[in-house]
């Protein structure tokens, strides 16, 4: 009679045997669910699975991660397997055999076979058998049956007049529990539950059956599997009778049945009959779900069951139930650790594809030489440029390059928070600090430990709270807001401004020594108007990535509409044209994006002090670039009146240029001071000295 097997050669473990039956599938994966587990980072949870059909054995892969190899090709659909055939998944190696075995005989491994308490054969294999599922045994005479042991009382008191017929008791009991919660795997549980119950008992055989994981409520007696069983004798085992299994699975109990004189019937794994003079059976249960069978017999009448060994028995099920329920959800935990752990690669992965900076000049070029040469070490570094120029891009790419890319990065904007919340954001507060305090909460130096803090709009934070950033810096312990337990940290501190920090240092806005703490490292960002090489490269980039987000499908760019978009200035720079790009793939209707889908608005860049309405250029209009950053360039509409030089000196310039934006903003000082750069106080001054009081 021919047995189909597997040998399982896993990296790092034994090998060992799988016998594989017709009537049930074998599952092959990383899940504790499968029917041979794979502890392979390479292996899916469910990889790929074996079956029977039409008299032959077939393999197919689950739509795995890294696919399933037989006869050095990859498994694609149903592939037949032969005998000798190698399946490979992962680092393991797994060979189907053809073996010839006696009728009834179990195959096992030299690896997988042990010794209990050094008087019996102990084996355990991955499914090494089935419960009769198409005949019927005659279980004899119930002697007795229990629901609930008395050994487990639901009120905890320990009883103590309850024993075997070989003296073991409450605290063998406890003993037993006790090794059950320090076994690390099925193989171990179960070793201690064949010793513990063969040595109470005195049975001939017992043994360990169990449903497949998923299975619940409803199920079969034929999904039983024996996963272990120990024989002192050495003699075949057994195995339990069909209906003595339903019984006792379908009414909870555990039953005791004795012979009156003919033998209970059992059955060889081979089919023939034989007898055995009494049975135990016991379900293994988890609160409402029925896990599997405990299986014990005698063949001797002088060893017969007592009462008291079925009580013993069922407090042992029970103990096993919640052993293995504990080391099911460990596996189950372990298993979804290892899935978080496979997404945060693939994150990352992606996140490191957001960072890659794509660009074709030469300045973006020497940036990415920057950040290489920054992203090492813990050295505070300093990102300038206008609003829209790809600040954070450039701080996530230093973090992703460097040694800090698996730990944290955390991001804050000093701009989008009050004064007064800006130091809780940052430090955390403890509770009750303040108003709204209702709990304790970490800052943005402590969920960034060991990572990387990226910090925006630096130059808006307020002086007073400048002084504190600055002692973290230079690696000061800090308190949560309401606190006094000193906090130590280490991060790396990004910064990045579109503000001119010098001037806000003169102006008194801005802490010298912070301003050269925070300089260590420094990278400029060219604004887009100055790399126009990477408008083509950016806008083609964008295109790709909407189209692939929305599925509208747009081959590229009229020859005018890219025109439009090297000639134009772009004040909100890289920023602004992704959202100009996106609107053109949303609202364009043509195979490519036509000049009349771009709409531009007519605000001037920073190095401009016109400013305008945000308008878009009309359908199909001519863009007018401008021609420099000249402060003296003036609207279209004035145009004839300033095409001619007049001479004046800078006094006399500053005087009307003044005068001029003051009368464009009606007269509102601060709309003015924010329009020419400088502060409130510093336009008060020029329009006294200037004597521009509008009377």
């Amino acid at each position: 009679m021919r047995q189909a097997i597997l040998k399982v050669k896993a990296e790092g473990k034994k090998t060992h045997n799988v016998v594989l039956f017709p009537s049930s599938e074998t599952v092959l994966g990383r899940s504790s669910e499968c029917t041979v587990v794979l502890e392979d980072d390479r292996v899916s949870r469910k990889h790929a699975v074996l079956y029977f059909r039409g008299g032959q054995w077939f393999v197919r892969d689950l739509k795995s991660r890294n696919g399933t190899v037989l006869r050095n090709q990859l498994v694609n659909g149903d592939m037949p397997v032969q005998d000798g055939d190698v399946i490979g998944i992962g680092h393991s190696e797994i060979v189907f055999q053809w073996v010839e075995k006696n009728a009834g005989e179990l195959v096992e491994s030299d690896s997988d076979t042990t010794s209990v308490g050094g008087t019996g054969v102990y084996g355990i294999t991955e499914s090494s058998g089935v419960a009769p599922s198409d005949s019927f045994f005659d279980p004899g005479e119930i002697i007795a049956r229990r629901a609930k042991s008395s050994f487990l009382n639901a009120d905890g008191k320990t009883v103590v007049d309850h024993a075997t017929h070989t003296g073991h008791d409450s605290a063998n009991l406890c003993r037993m529990a006790f090794q059950l919660g320090k076994a690390t795997g099925l193989k171990d549980i179960a070793q201690v539950t064949m010793d513990g119950l063969l040595s109470a008992t005195d049975a001939d055989a017992a043994a360990l059956w169990l449903l497949p994981q998923e299975v619940k409520s409803t199920f079969r007696v034929s999904q039983l599997r024996l996963v272990a069983h120990a024989d002192p004798d050495g003699r075949e085992y057994l195995h339990i009778p069909e209906s003595l299994a339903k019984t006792a699975i379908e009414n909870r109990e555990a039953i005791l049945t004795r012979d009156q004189g003919s033998g209970i019937r059992g059955q060889t794994a081979d089919g023939k009959n034989d007898v055995c003079t009494n049975t135990l059976v016991a379900p293994v249960r988890h609160e409402e779900n029925i896990l599997g069978l405990l299986h014990l017999y005698n063949e001797s009448p002088e060893q017969a069951f007592t009462p008291e060994d079925l009580e013993y028995t069922l407090a042992v099920a029970d103990t096993l139930g919640a052993a293995l329920s504990h080391l099911t959800r460990e596996k189950e935990l372990i298993a979804h650790l290892d899935d978080i752990k496979q997404e945060n690669i693939l994150l990352r992965e992606l996140l490191n594809k957001d960072t890659e900076i794509i660009a074709a000049s030469s300045g973006m070029r020497r940036v990415g030489q920057l950040v290489k040469r920054a992203s090492s070490g813990k050295a505070t570094l300093l990102i300038r440029g206008e609003s829209g120029t790809g600040k954070e891009l450039i701080a996530r790419a230093a973090h992703f390059a460097g040694s800090r890319k698996a730990k944290p990065f955390v991001c804050l904007n000093c701009a989008a928070i009050s004064e007064n919340l800006l130091a809780s954001e940052l430090f955390g507060h403890e509770k009750g600090a303040f108003t709204g305090a209702t709990e304790r909460k970490i800052g943005k130096f402590e969920a960034a430990n060991h990572g990387t803090l990226f910090l925006d709009e630096i130059g808006e934070m307020s002086v007073a709270l400048q002084s504190k950033f600055l002692r973290v810096l230079e690696g000061h312990p800090f308190e949560r807001v309401g606190g006094n337990t000193p906090i130590t940290v280490d991060v790396r501190v990004v910064a990045a401004t579109n503000r001119n920090l010098e001037k806000d240092v003169s102006d008194g806005r801005f802490r010298h020594d912070l301003f050269f703490r925070l300089r260590v490292l420094e990278i400029i960002v060219p604004p887009l108007r100055k790399r126009k090489e990477d408008i083509p490269v950016l806008a083609r980039h964008f295109l790709e990535r909407l189209c692939n987000e929305t599925g509208r499908r747009i081959d590229g760019f009229s020859q005018g509409a890219m025109q439009l978009l090297n000639e134009y200035r772009w004040p909100g720079n890289v920023r602004e044209l992704k959202n100009v790009i996106e609107r053109a793939v949303l609202l364009g209707t043509d195979a490519v994006i036509q000049k009349s889908d771009i709409a531009l608005s007519s605000l001037r860049t920073t190095g401009d002090t016109n400013v305008s309405s945000l308008v878009n250029v009309p359908s199909g209009a001519d863009l007018v670039a401008i021609a420099s950053d000249s402060f003296a360039q003036a609207d279209s509409e004035n145009e004839d009146d300033t095409s001619k030089y007049a001479p004046m000196s800078l006094e006399d310039w500053e005087k009307q240029h003044i005068e001029a934006t003051l009368q464009f903003c009606q007269w509102n000082k601060s709309s003015a001071a924010r329009v020419l750069g400088i502060e409130r106080t510093t336009l008060d001054r020029k329009i006294k000295r200037y004597g521009l009081d509008k009377e």
